[in-house]
């Protein structure tokens, strides 16, 4: 598997002081309908470690270290993260990780 990030977000994170991201996965069941998706953050080194202790697998990348978690995802033989912009928000975006 290769990952990829976009220009965008390696300059966000230069800008944030953060090399690491983490793909987690977020259920909700309050409801009548289960939702459940990925979600990709950045983190701390701090953070990385006690996801170490969850089991996470530790990838190393050319710009940081991404942690990706023991579930059952599928995963596309090239992985990009980018950055999406929504008015004066920012979240991390990703292609080729599925549930």
């Amino acid at each position: 598997m290769e990952i990829h990030y976009t220009t965008a977000l390696r300059e966000y994170m230069a800008e944030k002081g953060c090399s690491d991201i983490a793909v987690e996965v977020a259920a909700s069941n309050h409801s009548d309908i289960e939702v459940t998706e990925i979600y990709v953050r950045l983190v701390s080194r701090k953070m990385l470690k006690q996801l170490r202790k969850k089991n996470y697998r530790i990838i190393e990348t050319s710009t940081g270290k991404v942690a990706l978690p023991p579930y059952r995802l599928h995963y596309a033989p090239v992985v990009t993260f980018g950055l999406k912009r929504f008015l004066v928000f920012k979240t991390i975006t990703c292609d080729g990780i599925s549930l």
